[in-house]
């Protein structure tokens, strides 16, 4: 009997047990997701604050970005992925005490965002950059889309754990829950056999983030949709990291739970998104990429417009499947496309063109959100997505990509 295509990849050793850690690390920071926002709210924080909060983790992140993706392309990227993760699972885990001990501060939120923030900037490029090292190419679709899977079952399950745990016991266990998590997952990791690239000649960081640089903007795909999608990145951010928490509690009426079961709903279109795309070929994958960008403003819009529990239940699943097949193309594209050797170096950059404006983003759609409401940071989201999306599919270099 012929297995369904996504779960190929699990028939690798190496690859299970990073999507086991990976599973888990992102249950734990969905986990955590949840308890931040109402920590900040519990210690008597403001929008703005919520605001702030998210934008010290972009911030953070953009400062080392492009240092990490030249690291990731460096070292072996098993003992970068093992060593953020320590890190984070530190990092957690004091705030954890900090709550327990009735001695957290809002402060103590800044900073432990800040160093997530810091600690990813280096996590990322590897774990974009060592699935080819764990898999065969012709699997590689099938390897993303496995490995988004970790995101969408911890995506459902994360939020409804965290709303649970916020609710009952309190966001300190929440905290507890995701250090765990990390601590775990590092241990996976650490018994992987990736293998990495065979050693070469190597020049200055900055030269070698030059070099990054020097490629991305030679393929014009490549560059216009990394910057070209930093303003919806940051639309998307802004609306779901600020807006959402505040369209549930001041909107409609709910709270911790409520918010996790919406959250979760995001989870629950990304499996099924995540799930289809890898048992399907597409030809046109930058065509696709652009439609289901446009599929997620749709989503924003009916966050916005159908301010009601249903609604958003609906548009949650709308806006998980749009993400997860777009996030699967593209990794895809940019693992078939880019220089192994690169890889680290340009997954960088994407996430670096992408969260360029994240750190301003947050603070806008709480100002938005004070101003005009929350609903309406949606409608914006959704205007600006749409357009710009469909404004991209207008490029030959997108519609022809394969």
């Amino acid at each position: 009997m012929r297995l369904p295509r996504v779960v190929e990849p699990l028939r690798h050793r190496d690859f299970r047990l990073l999507w086991s850690g990976q599973t888990l690390t992102l249950l734990g920071t969905f986990v955590s997701n949840v308890a931040y926002p109402f920590q900040v709210l519990q210690l008597g924080g403001s929008a703005l604050e919520l605001g702030v909060v998210v934008s010290l983790y972009t911030g953070a992140s953009l400062v080392f970005l492009l240092i990490g993706g030249a690291v990731a392309d460096r070292v072996a990227r098993r003992t970068l992925i093992v060593v953020t993760e320590l890190s984070s699972g530190v990092i957690v885990g004091i705030i954890a005490i900090l709550g327990f001990a009735g001695a957290l501060q809002i402060w103590h939120l800044y900073v432990s965002y800040a160093l997530f923030g810091a600690a990813s900037a280096f996590s990322v490029p590897a774990l974009g950059a060592i699935i080819p090292e764990l898999v065969p190419e012709e699997i590689l679709l099938a390897g993303n889309a496995v490995q988004g899977l970790s995101r969408q079952g911890a995506r459902v399950g994360g939020p409804v754990i965290g709303g649970l745990l916020v609710a009952t016991v309190g966001p300190p266990a929440a905290f507890a829950f995701d250090a765990l998590t990390f601590f775990v997952s590092a241990g996976a990791v650490a018994l992987t056999h990736a293998r990495p690239l065979a050693s070469e000649a190597r020049r200055s960081i900055l030269r070698e983030i030059q070099e990054g640089f020097a490629f991305v903007f030679s393929v014009q795909w490549l560059w216009v949709t990394i910057f070209g999608w930093s303003l919806i990145v940051a639309a998307f951010v802004g609306a779901l990291a600020v807006a959402l928490p505040l369209l549930v509690t001041t909107v409609l009426g709910g709270g911790a739970v409520t918010y996790g079961i919406i959250s979760a709903a995001i989870g629950v279109g990304e499996a099924i998104g995540a799930t289809g795309i890898a048992q399907v070929r597409i030809r046109r994958s930058g065509a696709a990429m652009y439609l289901f960008g446009a599929l997620n403003g749709v989503a924003f819009f009916i966050y916005g417009l159908v301010p009601t529990v249903p609604g958003a239940l609906v548009a949650s699943a709308i806006s998980g499947l749009s993400f997860a097949c777009f996030g699967v193309l593209w990794v895809t594209a940019l693992q078939k496309n880019v220089p192994r050797r690169l890889l680290g170096r340009v997954t960088s950059v994407d996430y670096f063109g992408g969260t360029l404006l994240l750190p301003v983003a947050p603070i806008a759609a709480a100002l938005l959100a004070n101003t005009q409401g929350p609903a309406f940071v949606f409608v914006v989201a959704g205007a600006i997505t749409v357009t710009l999306t469909l404004a991209g599919l207008l490029l030959p270099s997108i519609r022809d990509l394969e």
